[in-house]
């Protein structure tokens, strides 16, 4: 019996003595929290990595705008900069003279006058009024010939000076006069924006204001004794001075210097306030030589000075330009 005691007590000791190969339960929670842990840190880690490539994207797909933009402005730039030089354009010379034999010829006969004017329509912009170039003297007068002096931007339209030849009545002498065309290219083909308005040959460049394409009628400032007041003032001594004399009125003057008289102002418009105005009108000037008419629209952006206006700008159209 004793001896089975002591066989028994001996096993027991030596199972003992051998290491349990199970991991306790505490161990085995400890590894299992670590490894969470490493799949958290694994699935923030993926996370941010995509964010920052989200962000890295977005930086790039931002600068390749601004480079888009900045390459559209240096083309937009190149292309008003080759306009603005003075060049030959054999198609645009041919359509400016054409429009010009047609616009500077009148004619007694009714007929004529109907045709003339259905011809003009296919120049004029579709919403110019066909009253506006309808003739306006019953004075006979042909076309002689032009010659494109220049080619240019102002306020981002673009203007074709051409110096105009012709004559009165029966009259064989030849008179020489420079306007200068508004007109819109686009694949190939041209519209006239505006009536053709006359400058001096030596303003040639840049003397006109931001074309104003709102048409609001402020009808309390239009009526105002002070804007019509201005309006007849500034009419009469546009046309009888120089550039130079209108530089106390003008921020960019210009003058006619007396190559015209006012023969009328009407269709007077006013859009803006008191501190900031646009005035638009329709002005008829009276060549002082041949006596025949013409008709162009002003619109004039003005800031007061003192008890009248100081012209900011100064436009030979009336807005409805193409786009």
């Amino acid at each position: 019996m004793l001896n089975k005691l002591k066989q028994i007590k001996k096993r027991y000791v030596k199972a003992k003595a051998k290491p349990d190969k199970k991991l306790p339960y505490a161990k085995m929670q400890k590894r299992g929290k670590h490894i969470r842990r490493l799949v958290k840190v694994a699935l923030v880690l993926v996370s941010l990595s995509g964010v920052f490539a989200f962000v890295k994207a977005g930086n790039v797909s931002q600068t390749n705008h601004q480079l888009l933009a900045k390459l559209q402005k240096y083309d937009d730039k190149l292309a008003k900069a080759s306009l603005g030089q003075s060049v030959y354009s054999p198609s645009l010379n041919r359509y400016a003279q054409g429009f010009f034999q047609t616009y500077f010829t009148y004619s007694n006969n009714e007929d004529d006058k109907q045709k003339r004017t259905k011809t003009l329509k296919n120049y004029f912009a579709t919403n110019i009024n066909s009253n506006l170039y309808t003739n306006q003297t019953n004075q006979k007068q042909t076309y002689v010939g032009s010659r494109l002096l220049n080619t240019f931007m102002q306020n981002d339209v673009k203007i074709a000076q051409y110096q105009v030849g012709y004559t009165v009545g029966n009259d064989k002498k030849t008179i020489m006069r420079v306007f200068n065309l508004p007109f819109a290219q686009k694949s190939g083909q041209y519209t006239v924006l505006a009536l053709p308005f006359a400058t001096t040959e030596q303003d040639i460049v840049g003397h006109v204001g931001k074309i104003d394409q709102d048409d609001t009628n402020n009808a309390t400032l239009a009526s105002s004794d002070q804007v019509q007041k201005f309006v007849q003032v500034f009419s009469e001594k546009y046309v009888t001075s120089k550039a130079s004399d209108m530089s106390l009125i003008m921020k960019d003057p210009e003058g006619l210097d007396g190559q015209y008289t006012v023969k009328s102002i009407d269709q007077v418009t006013v859009s803006g306030t008191k501190n900031d105005m646009a005035i638009k009108y329709l002005l008829t000037l009276t060549d002082t030589e041949t006596k025949l008419e013409h008709s162009e629209q002003i619109t004039l952006t003005v800031s007061p000075k003192g008890s009248t206006y100081y012209v900011v700008k100064m436009s030979h159209t009336q807005g409805g330009l193409l786009n």
